[in-house]
């Protein structure tokens, strides 16, 4: 069976959103449990036909997309359509008709061990129109190699090949499931290397170890949802939800001791690398949810930053990366900022994005490798680097940088993993972290060390 995904022009820039009550009201006539029609933060929003991702008719919700010239409403229902079946105005339809078949869909059918993916199917008459309200079951024909929820959400287990049948009033449609050996180890941390300043694969719990540590009840340590179905960190945002916790290290020489370096706490740091493999639940939705790491140069006990190197998505959700690093440090090598997040006193030095569509439909689900660079600039120059590798991939840097003037007493000595979304999640969902280490120099991906000069 061919998989594929059909990708539709539902509606141009042109066309409004028709007002929302009618909407949902033609939803719900045609037999859809929820509405079709949303406004992002008390906006309303135009669909730009350019940008629509595809359709997933089994989970049947909305979610705004954009960049910073553009934005649209995709709406997700990953489901194969025949030839032809393209079209704006098929709905599932109320009748009492049988099912005669079933379509099925899947972004990827080929995993590592602990990847997921959303497997998406619609029933159908014998002419082949989407039928609303039928039970649609879903199973696996080897359950060791990969096995599928009630949802249709599909977790690799072992390599092999297994079957995902989804199944409504006796017919059946499959899709073949690939699973991969995996690449990586899961236990990195039993052989540290000479340079990394802190290692954390979480296979043994040291979270009292970290600096700081704060679920709110969000970010815990859970066991099979990490690389390779090992142990990882979860950040569950709830609906509107901003904070879902962190994990902070903190290392060299610090302003206080209240600071809990997991280090010697002496050491002033000039060049960092920091790593973490990051996957996104494949129903996932909204861009990167803001916040993912950081590096910082913290220089006084109220927690003013010296400097501040972001790895984050913007407040309007894009499927990629981007890189912001930020200066607390005036003339004469002042500093200026007097507290945590003093924004006035920050002095923003540029931004460049990854290539790799992290949050892109197609990338959901799979394992990321995300390392970071921060060189600081020796003093009283301006030849500080910034740097980002995406599966061992250069694709962002930005060079030239006056991080901290002529300042230097302190240096980096602050990595955060963050789950911090400023307008609020847009509904109930999942990420994941594991593997993250703090480093003197290039770390690489899937325990290989990085190519010189890469």
């Amino acid at each position: 069976m061919t998989v594929s995904l059909t990708f539709c022009p539902w509606v141009t820039d042109s066309d409004p959103i028709p007002e929302t009550e009618k909407l949902n009201e033609a939803s719900a006539a045609a037999g859809f449990g929820v509405p079709l029609a949303v406004r992002y933060r008390q906006r309303p929003i135009t669909i730009a036909a350019s940008l629509i991702e595809g359709i997933h008719m089994r989970t049947q919700y909305l979610t705004y997309v954009s960049n910073l010239h553009r934005s649209a409403l995709v709406l997700l229902a990953a489901l194969a359509l025949p030839l032809g079946a393209c079209s704006s105005t098929e709905v599932p339809i109320q009748s009492t008709d049988p099912v005669a078949g079933v379509t099925m869909a899947a972004v990827s059918a080929s995993l590592e061990p602990g990847e997921t993916a959303l497997v998406t199917g619609v029933p159908r008459d014998a002419r082949g129109r989407a039928l609303a309200g039928r039970v649609l079951t879903w199973s696996s024909s080897d359950p060791a190699v990969a096995r599928v929820s009630a949802e249709g959400i599909v977790t690799a287990l072992a390599p092999g090949v297994a079957q995902i049948v989804a199944s409504s009033e006796g017919r059946t449609a499959a899709v073949s499931f690939s699973v991969r050996p995996l690449v990586g180890t899961t236990m990195e941390c039993r052989s540290p290397r000479p340079e990394w300043i802190w290692c954390d694969d979480f296979e043994e719990d040291r979270l009292p170890r970290y600096s700081e540590y704060e679920s709110r009840d969000s970010f815990e340590r859970v066991a099979g949802i990490g690389y390779g179905g090992s142990t990882g960190m979860r950040a569950r945002f709830r609906l509107d939800q901003v904070n879902a916790g962190y994990l902070h290290v903190h290392f060299g020489k610090v302003p206080s001791a209240g600071f809990r370096p997991v280090d010697g706490g002496t050491q002033i740091y000039r060049d960092i690398y920091w790593r973490v493999y990051v996957r996104y639940a494949p129903d996932w939705t909204g861009g990167g949810g803001n916040k993912m790491s950081r590096a910082q140069s913290l220089a006084s006990r109220e927690w003013a930053q010296a400097m501040i190197a972001h790895v984050w998505t913007p407040s309007e959700p894009l499927d990629r990366l981007f890189i912001e690093p930020a200066s607390g440090i005036g003339p004469r090598g002042r500093l200026l900022t007097r507290e945590y997040n003093d924004f006035p006193n920050l002095i923003w030095l540029g931004q460049d994005w990854t290539g790799t569509p992290l949050f892109a439909q197609a990338s959901l689900g799979k394992w990321y490798c995300v390392e970071a660079r921060a060189r600081l600039n020796d003093p009283g120059r301006s030849n500080g680097v910034f740097e980002l590798w995406v599966n061992d991939r250069l694709e962002a840097r930005l060079s030239g940088l006056g991080w901290m003037g002529s300042f230097v007493d302190y240096g980096i000595n602050a990595v955060y993993v963050e789950n911090y979304w400023n307008e609020g999640a847009p509904k109930r969902q999942e990420r994941y972290f594991d593997d993250f280490i703090v480093s003197t120099q290039r770390i690489g991906c899937w325990s290989k060390r990085p190519t010189p000069g890469r």
